[in-house]
């Protein structure tokens, strides 16, 4: 039965390839309320010299930097804010790495995560469209309407979920075995089955879900985390699910650990 049952996309060149990450704004549309960075701002940016400068170290510094690949990762905020910058940053290493003849040059990855509302926008078109051999991006939605505009917000209040989901197609159009990323934080946690089920449907098959690790939970939590995990269990086994989709609260080797989460 192992043979049938769907993997996760796997990460490329894990535990292989360097990983360099970008902080290109402090800025986003959105202010989550899981979210672990609270000082959003539209003035702390990355400058292009600064970009350079690092590009140009790493490159120039095969002894340290001795990996056969690399992964240059791009997050904020919301990277897409910053498209301009970032497409002007990744003609830098590309033209660096040939230049340099750097092994890189022929193994290397752009990789976002993005809340996907600038995905359809015709300069991150632009910069997908011309970078799509190399790129990996994961757009986060986090499951039913009702569960992701209790968390994912913009400053008014409202919810998001329609300016994500809304660039779902394109995005799966583009990235077939896209992954996109969930998170759980307490008082959503009567959703994670529907949540789940309900991407599926949306046409995700990969679904990367965990709980928030800040002090949020309460007294009665894990029976609610339990009781959501075996009912999503018990519809992924008995609508045969596992065959094309993946979840990963549970993995081949093992279920997922039940307790307070």
């Amino acid at each position: 039965m192992e043979s049938n049952i769907a993997k996760p996309p796997a990460v490329w060149q894990e535990s292989i390839a360097k990983t360099v990450t970008f902080m290109v704004t402090e800025d986003c549309q959105l202010r989550c309320r899981y979210c672990y960075f609270t000082g959003k701002n539209s003035n702390n940016k990355m400058s292009f010299d600064i970009a350079r400068q690092s590009i140009d170290y790493i490159l120039e510094n095969r002894t340290i930097f001795s990996e056969s690949s690399i992964v240059w990762d791009f997050i904020g905020g919301e990277p897409f804010l910053e498209i301009e910058l970032i497409d002007r940053i990744c003609e830098y290493i590309k033209t660096s790495q040939e230049e340099k003849m750097h092994p890189w040059s022929n193994c290397y990855r752009f990789s976002f995560t993005t809340n996907g509302i600038l995905y359809n926008n015709d300069r991150v078109q632009n910069f997908i469209k011309k970078n799509i051999a190399d790129l990996s991006i994961g757009i986060t939605l986090d499951g039913t309407p009702e569960k992701h505009d209790m968390q994912r917000i913009y400053p008014s209040g409202k919810g998001s979920y329609n300016d994500t989901a809304d660039n779902i197609p394109l995005w799966l159009q583009q990235f077939p075995n896209g992954s996109t990323k969930v998170t759980v934080a307490g008082d959503d946690l009567p959703y994670i089955k529907e949540s789940v089920l309900h991407l599926y449907d949306t046409g995700i098959r990969h679904v990367s879900i965990n709980v928030v690790f800040e002090d949020v939970w309460q007294d009665g939590d894990d029976a609610v985390f339990e009781k959501q995990l075996i009912e999503l269990a018990d519809r992924i086994i008995d609508e045969k699910l596992y065959k094309d989709h993946t979840c990963s609260f549970f993995r081949n080797n093992r279920s997922a650990g039940y307790g307070k989460p």
